[in-house]
């Protein structure tokens, strides 16, 4: 611990000395002084995230001798609280917490809920409720990247549209597919850009972090064997189109798998049972280890209710009215059952949250970070100054780099030897060596150097399928990574935009010339600045080239809408000065990634020495407010 703090005051020190403060994000944690960003959860899905137990039956059980110490928090000598850290926002209502914000006059799983973040957290805490009652994953929430149904399905549903309404067109039936997505996205954004409207004394300084995802739905989609098959891919991408539409590509996120009936019993059958697997097959997902979790609801079950519903709700009516307040598909309006929902989709949530912190507890002791292990990467031909092998591994050296990545042009060729020697004299790693040159082959051997050897695809793609696409990228790098091979060498595969330099195939191109060719000496080089169209889904990309990957590049990342590939422009960003970057060094921590870390110099109109200095600032600087802030960049 000692040593981490004498670390982290090195690394303020060195920001405050050779760059300008790095603007934190909006939904970033800061060390000021200032009140901390407001912690925001949104709750979405159906009638039973909305809630159906009805605000009467909580009041009476609050009081009996049986039900009195579950429900003893939520109130004060029989007077319900109003929490003043917590608000909600459900559609036309908002307020602070309390019972009420149900469907009118209930309460869902948003009481307990929001009773222990608001408990958890010192910041202020916001429940954003998107719920409508009678929705189905398959049509009204389909995320967008789950496309269409087929036109025979579209087909079918316009003839049962046009027997209740004639005059309805096809093009209002594909419209009504995602049409409550839309609306949850809508009102999800409208919210946080007016918070002062629903948080008191909000001054719109602090900014706000989207916490976590909370989803809860699913009897509409049962009610279809398609829907039901459908539901596992279109939870997926319900997941990923949410964290990439809210801009949070790891946003934690719980799955409330519906429950009404339990566990067993005569309510339990096999559409049931099936519908619930494929619920919660979406946990099982490698991408989702770690940032989503499922909840079984079914073990909340509100077996006394049950029973007086089953014998008869209106032969026993003033027995229920102390028991439940509604119909089993609303889990009988339970207040015992909706609060012990919300207070399992709480913690489940918390636990994420607190397992993401601890992965990222010990940013300060990466040692891929620290400057000493870097690699120093587009130096030669990118560097104002037009430094040679002599100045150039001097200012290497002086910067606290011991390895070097080296791309070269015709010119440079020449001083290929004077480069070699020169690192050795200055205890530098010739690194990479970029591209192929067959005059380096004898000065490997000779000075006994082992560079990874970097090459990206060149040329133009003839058309055809993505097989022989895939054949014709792998022919052009075959005999470099064979030559790389003869020699020894690790050969990477760049990404440098393009077919070939998409992440799925990179490593399709990279599997086959492990397999087919028994080139096992082939990986991957990814790169943050050939990257800005991963962005959003960073997570998944960088699970899939990270089992290939020989070396890892870093950049600022700007609005990928804003990044123009032809002309560079906010292609090169000084790390900690874009937008996305903290993000994705996150997932890569996350991600337990330790393998060889490059540093950009990449502008020609710079001195490299300050290109690549004030990207070492920036990449301390953010390292340090990871670990302070682990939730920058959410």
């Amino acid at each position: 611990m000692i040593k981490r703090a004498i670390r982290r005051l090195l690394l303020l020190t060195i920001a405050a000395v050779f760059v300008d403060h790095v603007d934190a994000q909006p939904n970033s944690l800061n060390n000021t002084g200032k009140a901390k960003p407001v912690k925001v959860f949104i709750l979405a899905g159906q009638s039973n995230m909305e809630g159906k137990a009805k605000v009467a039956l909580l009041q009476h059980q609050m009081m009996q001798p049986e039900t009195k110490d579950l429900f003893a928090h939520l109130h004060k000598d029989g007077e319900l609280i109003e929490r003043e850290d917590v608000y909600v926002k459900f559609l036309e209502r908002h307020g602070k917490l309390t019972a009420g914000f149900g469907s009118p006059n209930r309460i869902g799983p948003e009481l307990q809920f929001g009773f222990l973040m608001g408990d958890r957290f010192d910041e202020p805490v916001l429940l954003i409720k998107t719920a409508w009652g009678g929705k189905s994953l398959f049509r009204d929430f389909r995320p967008p990247n789950a496309g269409l149904p087929s036109g025979d399905v579209l087909t079918e549903q316009l003839v049962k549209e046009q027997k209740r309404r004639p005059e309805t067109t096809l093009e209002e039936v594909r419209a009504s597919y995602g049409f409550y997505y839309r609306e949850m996205l809508k009102e999800i954004r409208e919210t946080l850009a007016n918070l002062g409207d629903f948080i008191p004394d909000y001054d719109g300084e602090t900014g706000y972090e989207l916490a976590g995802f909370v989803w809860f739905q699913g009897w509409n989609d049962m009610m279809k064997p398609d829907f039901v098959d459908a539901y596992p891919d279109n939870m997926a991408h319900f997941i990923r189109d949410v964290r990439q539409d809210l801009g949070c590509p790891s946003l934690p996120f719980v799955v409330g798998v519906l429950g009404v009936g339990g566990v067993k019993g005569k309510r339990v059958n096999e559409k049931k049972i099936k519908f619930k697997e494929n619920q919660a097959a979406v946990g099982a997902l490698q991408e989702f280890k770690g940032n989503v979790a499922v909840v079984h609801t079914d073990q909340y079950w509100d077996v006394e209710a049950d029973a007086v519903f089953s014998k008869g709700w209106k032969e026993n009516l003033d027995e229920w009215k102390r028991i439940g307040s509604d119909r089993p598909y609303h889990y009988l309006g339970s207040v015992k059952c909706y609060h012990r929902i919300g207070d399992a989709f709480a913690k489940a949530l918390l636990e994420l949250i607190d397992n993401e912190n601890k992965q990222l507890d010990s940013v300060a002791e990466c040692e891929n970070f620290l400057t000493k292990n870097l690699v120093a990467w587009c130096i030669v031909p990118f560097d104002a100054k037009n430094r040679g092998p002599a100045d150039r591994a001097l200012m290497v050296r002086d910067l606290g780099f011991t390895r070097v990545a080296y791309d070269w042009r015709e010119k440079h060729i020449p001083e290929f030897e004077q480069e070699i020697i020169e690192y050795k004299k200055n205890g530098l790693e010739y690194f990479a060596f970029w591209n192929w040159h067959e005059s380096m082959a004898a000065l490997i051997k000779k000075h006994e150097i082992q560079p990874q050897i970097w090459d990206m695809f060149r040329g133009k793609l003839p058309e055809g399928t993505e097989d022989e696409k895939k054949h014709f990228v792998v022919q052009q790098f075959l005999p470099k990574a064979q030559r790389a091979k003869e020699l020894g060498l690790k050969f990477g595969i760049y990404s440098h935009g393009g077919w070939a330099g998409k992440p799925e195939n990179l490593v399709a191109v990279c599997e086959c010339l492990r397999s087919k060719h028994g080139l096992t000496n082939v990986g991957i080089v990814y790169s943050f600045h050939h990257a800005h169209g991963d962005i959003a889904d960073f997570p998944n990309v960088f699970a899939t080239v990270q089992p290939f990957l020989l070396c890892l590049n870093l950049n600022g990342m700007a609005d990928p809408a804003t990044v123009n590939r032809r002309t560079h422009a906010n292609q090169i960003v000084t790390i900690g000065k874009g937008l996305h970057e903290a993000a994705m060094i996150r997932e890569v921590i996350k991600a337990g990634y330790d393998g060889p870390i490059g540093i950009i110099g990449h502008r020609a109109d710079v001195d490299a020495k300050e290109s690549l200095g004030a990207n070492l600032v920036g990449l301390k600087t953010l390292l340090n407010e990871l670990e302070t802030s682990p939730t920058l960049g959410n």
